[in-house]
């Protein structure tokens, strides 16, 4: 199992799949894959000079289980330098708020009917100095990248 980074030629496709999204200049992220087959991934948006919005799609729970989590905390974190992933989900998808919460996001607002009627935008945040998953934030981690 490896973790790598996004090749739009490849992996966009899977990507669309999940996500209803479209490639832009700005667009990257990290894939995790066993034997040429995609797992997980994260895809980052919107870079400003502090933050980035990312998107994140687990198709099959073993990247969990092989630190995808710490990897994507190590790109946008240590890689970007950015102090803040940045996250928007509609209010019915239980499945996704609980993986953010895992993560470490926390909720901001909520903005009613963004989604559809009855279905609210749920805008989510995770700092760096919050995550746990950030080599920055766990000295086992720091030893373990060094």
């Amino acid at each position: 199992m490896i973790i790598r980074s996004m090749n739009y030629h490849s992996d966009w496709d899977w990507v669309c799949e999940y996500l209803n999204m479209s490639l832009s200049d700005n667009t990257s992220g990290v894939v995790c894959e066993d034997n040429g087959k995609i797992l997980a991934a994260m895809v980052c948006e919107n870079w400003t000079l502090n933050s980035v919005m990312c998107h994140f799609i687990v198709a099959d729970r073993r990247a969990l289980r092989h630190k995808f989590h710490n990897e994507c905390a190590r790109y946008v974190f240590s890689i970007g330098d950015r102090e803040k992933m940045i996250g928007i989900v509609p209010s019915d998808n239980d499945k996704a708020l609980k993986l953010n919460a895992h993560f470490g996001f926390t909720e901001l607002c909520r903005i009613g009917d963004a989604f559809e009627k009855g279905i609210d935008a749920v805008i989510l945040e995770l700092h760096r100095d919050n995550c746990p998953y950030w080599e920055g934030n766990n000295p086992l981690l720091r030893a373990v990248g060094e």
